[in-house]
């Protein structure tokens, strides 16, 4: 038997703790456990007795032991490549527009006015059915622009993707990505129809921070209030609002005030989910001064996390707890494409809209070969960057974001490298507060208590 590559053990609280980062599993463990670690080399398995072979099957299933020739680089390597080449189902990120009735400082989109076209749609239909056929998962985004602006078209072409899957027993799933600001209860209404469960919608801070960053063009009328209340026109309906603040060095100090206020409108259940702005495509470079750099922003997102804590709101479980990446996004996926309003196929949201960076039109999919553009994203890894290769964070990290990796030529590392025993401590401050009432034990002799699910 030998450890993992993959553990982190600290102290904290005068309690030891061990976290696998292959499995995901944290751990408070006892003397026991770590006698194991320490004389995992003197340790004879069949000759130990039954409280200590317990001990040692607990800990392999955690992955802090693993036998001789087990080879756990080998096994991110299949894990990623089972991730980026799995063949089954299909993922298309839709911009029906990229038209926006928004101006955000920090866009990193070239808005573009005009409508998906016919050709285009029926195009997506043939590939919809393709796949639908074979009884597989399609996943849709609805994406911009503000994809609200082609709302009616967002609703004939829903149903018809609804008809496509139920009459091959296809399961079907859609989300969208809108500013909230164009919801009444029409939308709501329509929401439903077309099986659209979630949205993401972006409160950058309260109101004199908010109005300031998301801002409509042409107009000064602020947006904060509209949109609060939207948001609360989709709770009350049962459909699930994912609240997006990105955070960058001008907007931190609202925090508090901004969760105050969604907490007075009854909306701390929504799920909180914290963006880094980045200066990713030229459209947005003249904001790179107030941008957080990677260990900038584990720092200031561990304080936001504490302070949802503090609040109340869910702030334990991915993506404030690190988990195992296969495949990071859409870019390095097989089977999901980003596609806009002329049928351009792209790997990438930031690529959207530069024909450059195109891997293809959906009107011409069937005869064409896979891009350049396609294989760099496809084939970019981690497996081929030394410091990956040999850091303890790799399995939650995987090299970090493609995009940014491929046009910076190095891995960009995700905030785990920085931050990941904060975060480890908060999470089990948050697990001594709840007591054992959510979690599982592993065993009553080991010493080992485990998050529920090691896969999150």
């Amino acid at each position: 038997m030998k450890t993992s590559k993959y553990n982190v053990f600290f102290k904290y609280r005068g309690k030891s703790l061990a976290f696998n980062g292959f499995t995901s599993s944290f751990a408070e463990v006892d003397e026991d456990f770590n006698r194991v670690i320490q004389n995992i080399n003197s340790i004879d398995y069949d000759k130990a007795d039954e409280k200590t072979k317990k001990l040692i099957d607990d800990m392999k299933m955690g992955f802090f032991l693993l036998d001789d020739d087990a080879n756990e680089l080998s096994l991110l390597k299949f894990n990623s490549n089972c991730g980026k080449f799995n063949l089954q189902g299909l993922g298309l990120t839709i911009a029906p527009t990229l038209a926006c009735n928004f101006a955000c400082p920090y866009c990193y989109e070239n808005n573009q006015s005009g409508m998906i076209d016919v050709e285009v749609i029926d195009a997506i239909y043939k590939w919809v059915e393709q796949t639908a056929e074979k009884k597989e998962q399609i996943s849709i985004t609805w994406y911009g622009g503000e994809p609200l602006l082609a709302k009616s078209v967002i609703w004939e072409m829903s149903q018809r993707l609804i008809e496509i899957c139920d009459k091959h027993k296809a399961p079907y799933s859609a989300y969208m990505i809108s500013n909230g600001y164009l919801v009444d209860d029409d939308v709501v209404a329509q929401f439903k129809k077309a099986k659209i469960t979630g949205v993401q919608i972006t409160v950058d801070g309260p109101p004199q921070v908010h109005n300031l960053r998301r801002k409509l063009k042409n107009s000064c009328e602020p947006t904060f209030d509209t949109i609060i209340s939207h948001i609360k026109l989709f709770e009350n309906a049962g459909i699930h609002v994912g609240i997006r603040i990105n955070i960058d060095k001008t907007n931190l100090v609202g925090l508090e005030e901004l969760l105050d206020i969604l907490i007075a409108n009854e909306l701390n259940k929504c799920d909180i989910g914290f963006g880094h702005v980045r200066d990713s495509t030229s459209a947005c470079s003249s904001i790179s001064d107030t941008c957080l750099t990677v260990q900038e922003y584990a720092n200031e997102s561990y304080k936001c996390q504490k302070i949802l804590l503090e609040k109340g709101f869910n702030a334990s479980d991915f993506p404030y707890y690190p988990s195992i990446k296969a495949n990071y996004c859409c870019a390095d996926s097989l089977t999901a494409f980003v596609v806009d309003p002329k049928g351009n196929l792209y790997k990438c949201w930031n690529d959207i809209g530069n024909l450059k960076l195109s891997v293809g039109n959906v009107k011409e999919r069937e005869s064409q070969k896979i891009s350049n553009v396609a294989l760099e994203y496809l084939l970019w890894s981690p497996f081929d960057k030394p410091e990956c290769v040999s850091c303890e964070v790799l399995p939650i990290c995987m090299g970090g974001c493609p995009y940014n990796g491929l046009k910076n030529k190095k891995p960009d590392c995700e905030k785990w490298r920085y931050g990941l025993i904060d975060v480890l401590k908060t999470r089990y401050d948050v697990y001594c507060m709840q007591g054992d009432e959510n979690e599982e034990q592993s065993g009553d002799c080991c010493g080992v208590r485990r998050r529920g699910d090691a896969g999150k």
